[in-house]
């Protein structure tokens, strides 16, 4: 734009239009005015620099993550924060609703404890939310030096991976399991971001079919035993009562005031019409839709530019709906949709019945999914390639997308939403940013056949209108209950009754359980009597001279991540165990891990003494004329897992078997994890007993169920063999049946791919004979030779 005379430059800025002239061309007299579109580009200009200053540690931190976010404005609640937080040296609540930036500012501070020295630890409730945390933040905190450490059920981190972590993500349950075990890597954790801080409020009653399943209580263990030694940072939208949390984390709370809604309608059934009406009673429409789905897309209007989530109670319910939008509302979308989402590994049927759908632009989501397809597919959601999405509510935590509209469809099943501060969470999917952006719609609707008006205005009211509930965490149950009593005796120490107990009763009085509830602590102290005496009598603690000792056997389970209830429950069989037991007696022994009988179809019956200290009745008979059936389910499963089964007829028998339960790919999954790991801590913990060859039998068994083969492909590193990744493609595992291929073609290692066919003497090249001599396509052939020469060439670096 510069250049030439100041009149020529003057000339320049008049033609584009950023100043006006007053006066004739070529007169003294003449004058410039700037226009608006030249204030424009002025203030545009001003912005440059960033929406922020650099004045404090906080605003100096922001705006390295402003820059590698590629932001160039902030919400308004973020800027509240930068410019008025000085510095964050105590422990702080924040509040904001969600999609409005949480997780940017607890990144700040983050990376100032980083650049301090101090370790981090961000505790996730999902994985989706850890996974998209390393997506957005890893690249960045590795280029400025600092190693970033995934640690869940998908991404699980060894213990020297993680001592050495600068910031560690991890699930609460990973993480709770390691800290009543003091790990290592637990240590020396100065910052602890909480996210989710609405997770400390229980949604479940205690039943004995649910017992140790109530994720609030373990996250209440974990922020009191870290709340000593850590700062703590929480995320979460509002709740009740804050005080009680500032109190009892000694914390100042940042809640802005700057909020963004959505339009909130409900809408009901009044005679043989739908009524819609807001939230405020200014607006109101009527529909003589047939379904409640066709009245609530009509008054959106415009559904071709719109995304909607539609929320529903069950995985069935989601997959009809999806098949049947799928016909009426269909949208145009890329032909590969469906296979960026699905994939080209093994032959799904649940991930097929999602193919099919996805074709018209409709997606179902729910935890049945394969986690691969679950996270493709949300990424597809993220980029609104996918605008029409059916869920169950597992799609409404963490992770803010950009929809349009959220429909959620009540029935008498999703209990646990009817709080506003669940519905809150719901309703925010949106995000806060795309509501300031575009705006947003939330239609509430209880689907019930006849005469629903009053349910609707009742549950309208509650959580529209009434004020948010206050957080309540479950009670203490048997298992963690030990696992804090020997996180004070892991240690070898001899100790007295009266030592542990008080140590017990002080930690339960420091929980929030205990610090809102005043008769908790009496009760509890009731609860260690009996526990005490039940760990005594099973030989967990040892009477000695002067006190009492954690058993040996006792500390080893603990030490290889064995509950002690599980441990009590199958010391028995496992010491009748000969180092040559068949998989059937192996298979038999994990399914009597309660974690294995968590898992869909739920088979979990709880032992006496924890039925005892909660008071509980024992199951309903109906359901435990199901309990065998369902661990011949699992059984079956496994079995024809560790038999090279292929995925599809797994599942599809598994459900006939199962009775009306569905045992869908992503419950497979679970399974398969749980079961591998639980081989591998039984594993683990013969070892220390001298119990060596079936410690080793074990360690094979979980390889066999991580992979799905037979003992023999198990001793192979076949199976970690990671194809490159191409121009299209994420790279991917070998799958078994190219594994099995390799194997029963003499390549029984990675190493042998690459060297079986070397020879000075052989004619041609050798990725050439190996191709021919392997059993596989020519083209997957030299992926294979190409994945393993790079495979050996980093370990021969690694050696050296």
């Amino acid at each position: 734009m510069s250049g030439g005379t100041i009149y020529e430059t003057m000339n320049k800025l008049i033609r584009s239009g950023f100043v006006i002239s007053t006066g004739d061309k070529g007169r003294k007299q003449r004058g410039f005015m700037i226009s608006h579109e030249g204030r424009l580009a002025l203030a545009a200009i001003g912005r440059l620099g960033g929406p922020i200053g650099t004045g404090t540690e906080v605003q100096k931190a922001a705006k390295i993550l402003l820059k590698h976010k590629n932001f160039v404005s902030l919400l308004p609640a973020q800027e509240k924060f930068i410019n008025e937080i000085g510095d964050v040296d105590g422990n702080l609540v924040i509040q904001m609703p969600p999609g409005s930036g949480k997780t940017f500012l607890a990144m700040i501070i983050v990376l100032l404890r980083l650049q301090n020295g101090i370790r981090c630890l961000y505790l996730s409730p999902y994985t989706s939310l850890s996974r998209q945390i390393v997506e957005e933040y890893g690249t960045l905190f590795k280029e400025l030096g600092y190693s970033v450490v995934r640690h869940d059920g998908l991404s699980r981190a060894t213990d020297t991976e993680l001592e050495s972590g600068d910031l560690v993500i991890a699930m609460y349950e990973s993480f709770a399991s390691a800290l009543l075990q003091k790990r290592k890597w637990t240590d020396n954790l100065g910052l602890a971001v909480v996210d989710e801080l609405t997770e400390l409020d229980s949604v479940m009653a205690v039943t004995s079919q649910s017992l140790g399943t109530d994720r609030s209580t373990k996250l209440d263990t974990v922020i009191t035993l870290l709340k000593e030694k850590s700062q703590i940072v929480t995320l979460s939208s509002r709740f009740g009562e804050t005080e009680e949390v500032t109190i009892w984390l000694n914390a100042r709370v940042f809640r802005p005031n700057v909020r963004l809604v959505p339009d909130e309608f409900i809408v009901s059934q009044v005679g043989d019409q739908f009524e819609i009406v807001s939230s405020d009673g200014t607006q109101r429409a009527s529909s003589f839709q047939e379904d409640i789905l066709d009245a609530v897309l009509d008054h959106l209007t415009n559904y071709e530019d719109k995304s909607i989530l539609i929320v529903v109670s069950s995985r069935f319910r989601a997959q009809g709906i999806a098949r049947r939008l799928a016909r009426t509302h269909p949208r145009i979308t890329s032909v590969d949709l469906g296979s960026r989402i699905v994939g080209s590994g093994e032959d799904l049927p649940l991930s097929n019945r999602l193919a099919d759908t996805l074709k018209y632009g409709v997606a179902f989501h729910h935890s049945g999914l394969d986690a691969g397809v679950r996270e493709r597919l949300e990424r597809e959601i993220r980029k609104k390639t996918v605008r029409t999405v059916i869920s169950t509510t597992g799609i409404t935590s963490g992770i803010s997308f950009p929809f349009d509209c959220v429909f959620i469809l009540f029935d008498r099943s999703m209990y646990f939403l009817e709080a506003r501060s669940r519905y809150l969470q719901v309703a925010g999917r949106i995000g806060e940013y795309y509501l300031a952006q575009r705006g947003g719609r939330v239609y509430l609707a209880f689907d019930a056949p006849g005469g629903d008006g009053p349910i609707v205005g009742d549950m309208a009211e509650k959580l529209l209108h009434q004020p948010i509930e206050p957080l309540n965490p479950g009670v203490l149950y048997p298992s963690l209950a030990i696992s804090i009593l020997t996180r004070n005796t892991v240690n070898g120490k001899v100790f007295t009754r009266d030592d542990i107990k008080n140590k017990f009763v002080d930690f339960v009085k420091s929980t929030f359980k205990g610090t809102v509830d005043k008769e908790y602590s009496a009760g509890m102290i009731r609860f260690f009597s009996s526990l005490f005496k039940w760990l005594e009598k099973q030989g967990v603690f040892e009477k000695v001279e002067k006190g009492y000792k954690l058993s040996k056997d006792a500390r080893n389970a603990i030490l290889a991540n064995v509950d002690i209830i599980d441990y009590v429950q199958v010391r028995g069989p496992l010491s009748k165990l000969k180092e040559d037991a068949d998989e059937s007696s192996l298979i038999d022994l994990l399914l009597q891990f309660r974690m294995v009988q968590y898992i869909r179809p739920r088979s979990f019956v709880p032992p006496k003494i924890e039925l005892n200290l909660m008071n509980l009745d024992p199951p309903e008979e109906w359901y435990l004329r199901r309990v065998p059936e369902r661990q011949s389910v699992k059984t079956a499963v496994l079995e024809r897992w560790l038999n090279e089964q292929d995925v599809s007829t797994i599942v599809k028998e598994a459900a006939e078997m199962a009775r009306g339960i569905s045992l869908d790919e992503g419950d497979l999954n679970s399974l398969l994890g749980i079961c591998s790991r639980s081989a591998e801590n039984l594993s683990q913990f013969l070892l220390t007993t001298k119990r060596t060859p079936l410690a080793k039998r074990l360690n094979v068994l979980s390889r066999q169920i991580m992979y799905g083969v037979r003992k023999d492909l198990a001793g192979s590193d076949l199976l970690e063999l990671q194809l490159l990744p191409g121009d299209d493609s994420p790279s991917n595992r070998l799958s078994r049946d190219t594994a099995r291929s390799l194997y029963e073609n003499g390549y029984t290692s990675i190493s042998e791919v690459v060297k079986k066919d070397i020879g000075a003497s052989k004619e041609g090249y050798a990725r050439d004979r190996f191709a021919k001599n392997c059993g596989l396509e020519p083209d997957l052939a030299k992926e294979v030779y190409k994945a393993a020469l790079s495979y050996v060439r980093a370990k021969l670096d690694d050696d050296e």
